[in-house]
């Protein structure tokens, strides 16, 4: 058989893409799902999370296969000679192949599978990316050299490197390319602009470089001195910590700040905490070589080469417990898709691809927190202050180090987010996702018309527990949180679905949950407790959707809910400057007797459902499960705009990447693109009558979402909308015991 030097892939994820978009997420148990046949001799994977398409280089067969993630069929582009390595720029949807024996890199559309060929230097041998500059940086082992396509043109620049340059990584933040060159014992550092030059010593024989751009923080692997060379990107400072024997592969998660390194020589893994540099040991299965981090769920896969009997050992991040799953004879490249929880591996022993459900993120219970102002750009500066978001920029806010008491072990916030677009100007969409993470192709929310608005959102933490927000137009943003998902301990909530139903409207009869309206400027409390709608005494906060509906046709300036018996908090859950009908969904902590505060700036009436309820945990109760952004449905492409009942239904068990059939609830993100005015959408668990509720309101025909908690029966979700239009869905988490 034939071989190479080892080589690393390299993965950027950076994803700027217009408004209603989103990628899709699958989640299970870790399992081997199928194998589909490869060319001969497999020798490096990559996956395209934007496209769901998986990318693997046959060395000996001189071909790419390219294997489609949703139906794991399979298809052959021709490549040079001697093909090593891929990257992949997703957003141009071109990847590169870099071919060893025939001095050049393939460049393959991704839309088409149609190829051309790059001259590059001797003996390429790895190459990456970078998406911002649409450059990709290939290492000529033979000539000692680095060739720098540019992506619009294909002409080629040559950079001279270090001795047998083995590995490329780009840090797209800080526009830097680090080429480790194993024959030196150094790295050379590129200047992205200029291209000039320095080389930093590191130990020896380096084979692999890893970036966390978050803390500009690079990692070279010495397989000659088993360690790890640490530089710091912005001083070019070098420290190192020892591994284990003859390590191989190295990994990072830049949401936990830890790096995992492979050890060949003695079986195991070497995990490298990236703030204080202690380390710890895990026992692996056999030769461990390629490994890949999935930030999502916090699990690391690697796998085992053996000819006979090779294998993939997940590593949990939370505990540092393993699980191996059996794959084909000498698995030598692996890649996991975080977006659809697939991992792929390559096994060059039978010339095959393994595929691979990953294991489901560790389940989250919620602590409720009485709502607080986190952030509000429209302030001064500072670090939860101005200035606002640019449009075509993101930002980043550390929630732990806010003034709210949220606790540096929160892995997932329920905040309420509200654009307050710069001068009224449109704000085509805004999205918040975890720090450290690749931004998702997805939208959480839409101001066309320039409107104060806002959308509830359940979102997992990122480095430092930080989120990033980004927004297509300039955008004030204010955010507000009103609890935290963490771990299982004896302060967390399990959550309760409920069949949906309506808690009060001040459109009915004078009541205690009913007329009249809600006057300016007071506060009125509501018993939930006293409603039809089974909430029982025990329950400390409730899943809500809240619906303002105007008095005299007067704009609101806000709403606020917050528990009864507190002070009011300075935070909003809705507004309503242009007099229509608005909702949102929150959470809301129950507070004295039970029950909710509701203030408003204007005379308006108020309607609010209830779809579940946080209590101490029992055996109904369910935990939440972080996802990635997952398109379950959208109209405008399948099916089209619809009036009255859906049929068929949002089929979410039945999706291409499937969410677990353990999933009893739902978080989903509802958007609809309305052909007429919309009087109201409702969600709903398929099979059961259409309930007298409603997720959203579009009476002014405008692009609108709205956080949904829908509890689920058989896997799919019933939908009604009050006039024409398109529906899209989006799925971000799920509820399952």
């Amino acid at each position: 058989m034939k071989r190479t030097h080892p080589e690393t892939t390299h993965k950027i994820c950076i994803l700027l893409s217009p408004a209603l978009l989103a990628l899709s997420l699958c989640a299970g148990a870790q399992t081997l799902l199928t194998t589909v046949p490869a060319g001969s001799y497999p020798v490096a994977i990559a996956v395209n999370s934007a496209t769901n398409i998986i990318y693997v280089v046959n060395q000996n067969s001189n071909s790419l296969t390219v294997i489609d993630g949703a139906t794991d069929h399979a298809a052959t582009v021709g490549t040079g000679a001697g093909p090593v390595a891929v990257a992949i720029n997703p957003l141009s949807n071109k990847i590169y192949v870099a071919n060893q024996d025939g001095n050049s890199v393939t460049e393959i559309d991704g839309a088409t599978n149609h190829s051309s060929s790059i001259a590059v230097g001797n003996y390429p041998i790895a190459l990456a990316a970078n998406p911002v500059t649409n450059k990709i940086y290939v290492a000529n082992y033979g000539s000692n050299n680095v060739t720098v396509i540019d992506g619009a043109t294909n002409r080629t620049t040559t950079v001279n490197a270090g001795a047998r340059p083995l590995a490329v990584a780009v840090n797209s933040a800080t526009n830097k390319i680090y080429v480790a060159n194993n024959g030196g014992g150094d790295v050379t550092v590129i200047d992205g602009v200029t291209n000039s030059t320095a080389t930093i010593g590191v130990g020896a024989y380096p084979r692999a470089v890893a970036i966390n751009q978050a803390t500009n923080t690079i990692y070279v692997l010495d397989s000659g001195s088993n360690q790890v060379s640490i530089i710091d990107g912005a001083t070019n400072n070098v420290s190192s910590v020892a591994v284990g024997t003859s390590p191989s592969g190295i990994a990072l998660d830049p949401v936990r700040n830890r790096i995992y390194v492979t050890n060949t020589g003695d079986n195991s893994a070497t995990i490298i905490d990236g703030t204080t540099l202690a380390t710890t040991t895990v026992a692996v299965g056999t030769s461990p070589d390629a490994i890949d981090v999935d930030p999502l769920t916090d699990k690391a896969y690697l796998s085992n080469s053996v000819f006979t009997g090779g294998s993939v050992t997940m590593i949990n991040g939370a505990d540092d417990s393993t699980a191996t799953v059996f794959v084909r004879p000498y698995p030598t490249a692996i890649a996991v898709n975080s977006v659809t929880n697939r991992v792929y591996v390559a096994n060059s022993g039978d010339n095959s691809v393994s595929v691979i459900a990953g294991a489901t993120a560790d389940p989250l219970q919620f602590v409720p927190l009485t709502p607080c102002r986190v952030a509000d750009t429209r302030l001064p500066h500072g670090p939860f202050g101005g200035p606002y978001i640019a449009g075509q920029q993101s930002r980043s806010f550390p929630l732990p180090q806010s003034s709210c008491g949220i606790p540096p072990g929160a892995a997932a916030y329920s905040l309420n987010v509200t654009a307050v677009p710069v001068g009224g100007g449109a704000l085509g969409y805004l999205t918040i996702w975890p720090t450290g993470e690749s931004q998702p192709v997805a939208s959480t929310l839409n101001s066309l018309d320039g409107r104060t608005k806002a959308n509830a959102a359940i979102v997992p933490a990122g480095v430092s527990g930080a989120v990033s927000i980004y927004a297509s137009n300039p955008t004030d943003v204010v955010l507000d949180i009103n609890g935290y998902f963490q771990a299982p301990s004896a302060q967390t909530l399990q959550f309760y679905p409920l069949p949906p139903c309506r808690v009060l409207d001040t459109r009915g009869p004078n009541g205690d949950l009913g007329g009249p309206h809600l006057p300016a400027n007071r506060e009125r409390d509501f018993p939930f407790l006293e409603s039809n709608c089974q909430i029982p005494a025990g329950a400390l906060a409730y899943s809500m959707n809240f619906t303002v509906v105007p008095v005299g046709g007067q704009p609101l300036g806000y709403l606020s809910v917050w528990p009864a018996g507190h002070d009011q908090p300075v935070v909003s859950t809705l507004n309503n400057p242009t007099a229509t009908d608005v909702a949102n969904a929150a959470i809301v902590p129950a507070g004295t007797g039970g029950s909710v505060a509701v203030y408003v700036t204007q005379d308006t009436q108020l309607v609010a459902d209830i779809n579940g309820y946080f209590a101490p945990p029992g055996l109904a109760g369910l935990s939440l499960y972080s996802a990635f952004p997952f398109r379950v449905l959208d109209t405008r492409t399948t099916g089209g705009a619809f009036t009255g009942k859906r049929n068929p239904p949002v089929d979410v068990a039945g999706s291409p990447c499937g969410i677990p059939q353990a999933a009893q609830a739902y978080v989903f993100n509802a958007t609809v693109v309305p052909r007429a005015p919309l009087g109201y959408l409702t969600l709903w668990p398929d099979g059961g009558s259409l309930p007298v509720v409603s997720t959203l309101n579009a009476l002014d025909g405008a692009v609108t979402s709205n956080m949904a908690v829908v509890p689920n029966t058989d896997g799919k979700t019933a939908a009604y909308a009050a006039g024409l239009t398109d529906l899209i869905v989006d799925i971000s988490s799920y509820f399952a015991p």
